[in-house]
C-alpha cells in the first residue's frame, strides 16, 4: 500500500521524495520500485521514452493515481501542507461545459473578478477572449488558462506536462520566462517533457525513467553517468546500448 508522509517545518533539501513506489494500471506494471526526489526550489525535468511512466509518476505524487506500494514524503517548510499544482498536457472540456474564461478562473481557482485580467496577462493569454467559452479556445489558449489558474493558487510544487506542446512559437519564450520567474520566486517546478533543448538549457535536476534497459545497481551505471551536464545528450539515444540492457525499470537522477 502506498503511504504519503507529510513532514512540517522541515528544512530538508528535497521537497518531494519517492521511495520504492510501484503502480499497476489495468494489470500493466507502470512503475516498479521507483525511488527519486525533487529538490526544493529546483527546475526538475522528468524525461524518458513513451510508456516509461513519466505522467504516472507525477500523478502518483499528486495523489491522483493510487500507487500500489512505496512511500512518498512531502517536506513543508511551514506548519501547513504544501500546495501541489498540476497542468496536464491537454484537456477536452465537454461541449455542454458553458463556462467562460473568467467564470472558469473564478470557479476553479477562486480568482477575484478584479484580478482576472492580471492573472491572464501573466501567461500571455489574449484578453479579448475573457468572455469566450472555454470550449471555443485553441489548445494553446487552454494550456495558458490552466497555467494561469494554477499560478493563482500559489503552489509550492507545480507539475507541468509538456507545457510547450500546444503553444505557438511566439508564446514559447513567454511561457519559459514565466516558468523561470516563478522558480526564482521559490516555486519548485517539475516538467514532463520530450524537449531536450529545453532540458539542456534550463534543467537544475533531471529524472530519467527507462524501461527494459539500463542498470542502476552501481555508481558506474551507464545511464546515470550519461545524465551529467556534460554528457546529457547521451540519453537521447533512439535505441538502448545492447551491452547495457536488462529486463526491468531504471530511475536515474543527476544529483
Amino acid at each position: 500500500m502506498l503511504t504519503t508522509d507529510l513532514k512540517l517545518n522541515s528544512d530538508h533539501v528535497n521537497i518531494v521524495e519517492c521511495h520504492d513506489v510501484s503502480l499497476t494500471r489495468n494489470t500493466t506494471e507502470v512503475l516498479c520500485e521507483a525511488s527519486c526526489c525533487i529538490p526544493r526550489n529546483s527546475l526538475t525535468f522528468i524525461v524518458g521514452e513513451n510508456g516509461t511512466g513519466k505522467s504516472s509518476l507525477a500523478l502518483t505524487i499528486l495523489g491522483l493515481l493510487p500507487g500500489n506500494d512505496g512511500l512518498i514524503c512531502l517536506h513543508s517548510q511551514s506548519s501547513r501542507e504544501p500546495v501541489l499544482g498540476y497542468v496536464p498536457q491537454s484537456i477536452d472540456f465537454p461541449k455542454q461545459f458553458k463556462l467562460t474564461v473568467s467564470e472558469y478562473l473564478q470557479y476553479s481557482a477562486e480568482v477575484k473578478n478584479s484580478e482576472i485580467e492580471a492573472t491572464l496577462a501573466r501567461v500571455d493569454f489574449p484578453l479579448n477572449h475573457i468572455a469566450s467559452q472555454i470550449t471555443q479556445l485553441s489548445g494553446g489558449q487552454v494550456q495558458k488558462l490552466l497555467l494561469a489558474a494554477e499560478l493563482y493558487r500559489k503552489p509550492d510544487v507545480l507539475f507541468l506536462d509538456e507545457p510547450l506542446a500546444n503553444v505557438d512559437d511566439s508564446s514559447e519564450k513567454h511561457i519559459i520566462d514565466v516558468i523561470l520567474e516563478i522558480r526564482n520566486q521559490g516555486v519548485t517546478i517539475a516538467i514532463i517533457t520530450h524537449d531536450w533543448n529545453m532540458v539542456s538549457n534550463y534543467a537544475d535536476h533531471v529524472i530519467c525513467l527507462n524501461k527494459n534497459f539500463a542498470c542502476t545497481s552501481t555508481s558506474a551505471c551507464f545511464c546515470k553517468n550519461s545524465l551529467s551536464k556534460v554528457n546529457i545528450k547521451n540519453i537521447q539515444k533512439v535505441t538502448p546500448d545492447p551491452e547495457h540492457m536488462h529486463d526491468g525499470f531504471c530511475y536515474i537522477e543527476n544529483i
